[in-house]
């Protein structure tokens, strides 16, 4: 299906923070989620995700691995709404988890379910960093959030689609880490291999006991051929 035609992708500024907050909290939803947040009022829960947002946009992310770190959103044209949005990261020199901004939060806020914080920030640097084809240049899909208003429109298919280019032009892979319920959707897009899995049993925690053993799957795409029109 085609993305709905009222939907640009465009580059985010700092300016764009408290809407991309927004779709976040929004979108986040799953068992983890719950969890982490159960007891952390809806005013900090905000105060994290904006904080998290400019930590991620100040992060130069090239002391000894330079980074191209790519904020994205879509925009709907017929209200000006952020309904999605993505960071896509080159990493020319590999993977290394010193300097994953995805697994480093320096600030917690009261409440917050620190362990599984912690617990899932390890598993997440071990997960990325297992995978041989990481510690060579590749593209890394690090986040993907639609407002569920505004699911099914295309929005995150453009997003998901927006390295591929850049990456079949390099002769890169591309790796994305997902959950359950949006591995289809990955797959889909072309993630074609899993290359690792992460089980987080969520009855260790406060709140979990419901819930069990929730999956990550790390999935790779494997760049296509780019045509020769000069061969």
């Amino acid at each position: 299906m085609a993305p709905d035609p009222n939907l640009v992708l465009r580059a985010c500024t700092t300016t764009d923070i408290p809407a991309l907050a927004a779709v976040k909290h929004a979108s986040f939803t799953a068992p983890r989620t719950k969890i982490m947040y159960r007891d952390v009022t809806t005013e900090d829960k905000y105060k994290l995700l904006e904080e998290s947002l400019h930590r991620e946009f100040a992060s130069p992310r090239n002391s000894a691995h330079p980074q191209s770190v790519n904020f994205l959103c879509v925009v709907d044209t017929t209200t000006t709404d952020i309904i999605s949005y993505a960071t896509w990261i080159y990493l020319p020199n590999g993977y290394l988890a010193s300097e994953d901004a995805d697994t480093q939060h320096p600030w917690l806020p009261p409440g917050i379910n620190a362990k599984l914080v912690r617990d899932f920030d390890r598993m997440t640097a071990e997960l990325r960093s297992a995978d041989p084809g990481r510690k060579e240049a590749h593209w890394l899909l690090s986040m993907l959030a639609t407002h569920p208003k505004h699911e099914g429109r295309g929005a995150g298919s453009m997003l998901i689609k927006w390295a591929f280019p850049k990456a079949d032009d390099m002769g890169l892979r591309c790796y994305v880490d997902s959950s359950v319920v949006g591995y289809p959707v990955y797959r889909r897009r072309g993630f074609g291999e899993d290359v690792g899995v992460m089980d987080l049993d969520l009855e260790k925690y406060e709140g979990g006991e419901e819930y069990g053993v929730q999956r990550w799957v790390a999935m790779m795409r494997e760049p296509e051929k780019v045509h020769d029109e000069t061969g």
